[in-house]
């Protein structure tokens, strides 16, 4: 039997909701009456549909779990990024701000509905007890994983350091299933993934994430190559990085940028705007510098890229960025029971004044009092770098130079979409296990033939680019009764497709070597084996050096006199 709640105790809870959410601020009843009578109502019609339900819904109504699916239906008319969770052990927020959690270290994923693993990662239990990529776990704990979802298989697999997990390996080219049992341990996600000269005085560095130790991460890179030479230009990725800690972009900022330079401010109905600078000297504070960014990167990302940008201190490459330019803060509902509240509180504002979200980010607009945002999303408004560049605000960054990333055609995403280039890799390697004592890989012509016979056996299934419209058509066609001979010359059209299905390995060949290159690298050297093969065929990054080469053209760019 649960326990009810009285509406009094409701109203409580809803007061310290709406607390929390910053509803009561600043003689905020003394000035506005109205917002006043609205929370009254509201909370009126919160109570009594609350009390209504409970007392007279046909089966017993559980008080507590009422009472979050209350707060999920708040919080889902907001913005995606305002969220109740609930983290038994803290540990999404610990992986989230330090990049840490208690575990086994591996990328799993699903392969052809299996829990699989991805890539184990270097210096963890999983890497020491020799577990493979293309490894199927097939049992945690002695549970079947067989209907498992990957975050039920990724909760099990994490745990508390020092304790232990037993799993059940089906391994390709191995007769029997075998059983490991794992001392779980502090696994640190890295944030910098890859650090590298990739030609004399040009360094390559990519950052995933940014936890609380970003910068720090960054430093030590940039101290590691100056160890091994003096680095003259740099390509700084940034490309997929979701973003992370508001001080960790300040920090990784900080990098390129001079002491006490504004990096970005934050300002919202309910908080003071408050200002963020640099706090240290720069390790790179003059060198040619080019970021790399997509529309996976955000928030963070775009803090350091509009800085960078509207300080002029490099040129941004790629193509526009997400646009999540707003400030998220944790609030706790229940310390006990680890409940907690997300809430957007402010918006980003980098240096020229912009700010870099989206416009539509509000779900539900019949909740908001105001939705005026002023000129916050006028592409028309023109900012000003420092150098005296135009640039604009609303819907992220827009990159100094756009570059767009090839399309990859149906065939190619046939590939990727049924795991193929995984599959192959693993399969080939569990028949050929002497290339894992090899130092270097070399993609031949034999492994090309073989990947061609493997497709081959697998019967590829897919529609070429015209294929589907085509087949809409015939559809079309026979619900109208269109004449057969209209019916008749599409079909022609469609069986001549299938001819130019077989020219396409031969078609894709370049991008078919390039992401076998990049897979077998993964599952002999891990993931810096893996970036290395693509960053030699990246055409951002070729971009990016042939710019870095060209004094001229670079100042240019940035305005420089």
């Amino acid at each position: 039997m649960f326990r009810k709640l009285s509406w009094k105790q409701l109203v409580v809870f809803l007061l310290l909701f709406a607390t929390a959410t910053g509803w009561f601020y600043n003689n905020s009843f003394a000035d506005n009456e109205k917002l006043y009578f609205k929370l009254d109502k509201g909370l009126f019609y919160l109570r009594q549909v609350y009390e209504t339900i409970v007392r007279n819904y046909v089966d017993e109504v559980d008080p507590e779990g009422l009472s979050k699916s209350a707060i999920r239906g708040i919080v889902e008319e907001l913005d995606p990024y305002t969220v109740f969770f609930e983290d038994k052990g803290n540990e999404r927020l610990r992986m989230i701000t330090k990049g840490k959690y208690g575990g086994l270290g591996m990328e799993i994923g699903k392969r052809n509905n299996q829990i699989t693993v991805i890539s184990p990662i270097d210096n963890t239990p999983a890497k020491r007890a020799r577990i493979q990529a293309g490894d199927v776990i097939i049992e945690i704990d002695g549970q079947s994983t067989e209907n498992m979802t990957l975050e039920e298989a990724s909760r099990k697999l994490r745990g508390k350091v020092g304790t232990q997990v037993t799993i059940k390996i089906k391994r390709p080219g191995v007769e029997k299933p075998f059983t490991l049992t794992l001392t779980r341990a502090e696994i640190n996600l890295k944030d910098v993934s890859f650090a590298d000269f990739i030609e004399p005085g040009t360094v390559l560095i990519r950052l995933n994430s940014f936890s609380d130790k970003a910068g720090r991460e960054l430093r030590q890179a940039i101290r590691n190559l100056q160890q091994k030479g003096t680095i003259e230009r740099v390509i700084f990725d940034l490309r997929g990085n979701p973003g992370g800690l508001l001080a960790s972009a300040v920090d990784v900022a900080n990098v390129f940028l001079p002491k006490g330079e504004l990096v970005v401010s934050t300002k919202g109905v309910h908080e003071k705007e408050a200002k963020y600078f640099t706090q240290d000297e720069p390790l790179l504070p003059d060198v040619p510098l080019v970021v790399l960014v997509n529309n996976g990167s955000a928030s963070a990302s775009e803090i350091v890229a509009g800085a960078i940008q509207d300080l002029d201190r490099g040129i941004i490459m790629g193509t526009p960025t997400f646009g999540k330019g707003l400030v998220q803060k944790v609030f706790p509902v229940d310390q006990l029971n680890d409940a907690y509240l997300k809430i957007t509180t402010a918006k980003y504002y980098i240096p020229s004044g912009r700010c870099i979200q989206k416009e539509d980010y509000k779900k539900n607009k019949e909740v908001f009092l105001d939705l005026k945002d002023s000129t916050e999303f006028n592409q028309k408004i023109d900012y000003q770098t420092r150098n005296g560049r135009i640039v604009h605000g609303g819907g992220g960054i827009k990159p100094d130079i756009e570059i767009k990333t090839p399309k990859a055609d149906h065939f190619l995403m046939a590939l990727w979409s049924g795991g193929h280039f995984f599959q192959f890799a693993v399969d080939y390697l569990a028949k050929h296990p002497e290339l894992r004592e090899q130092k270097t890989f070399e993609l031949t012509d034999e492994i090309i033939e073989s990947f061609k016979q493997y497709l081959a056996e697998k019967d590829l299934q897919f529609d070429i680019e015209g294929e589907t419209e085509l087949k809409d058509f015939l559809k079309i066609a026979d619900e109208q009764h269109y004449d057969p001979e209209i019916t008749d010359l599409v079909k022609v059209a469609i069986s001549k497709l299938d001819n130019e299905k077989k020219k396409e390995f031969t078609k894709n060949l370049p991008r078919i070597k390039e992401y076998l290159e990049a897979e077998f690298a993964e599952k002999l050297f891990g993931s810096t084996g893996r970036m290395r093969a693509v960053f030699k065929h990246d055409r951002l990054v070729k971009e990016a050096l042939k710019l870095l080469n060209d004094p001229t053209e670079y100042n240019q760019i940035l305005a420089k006199k």
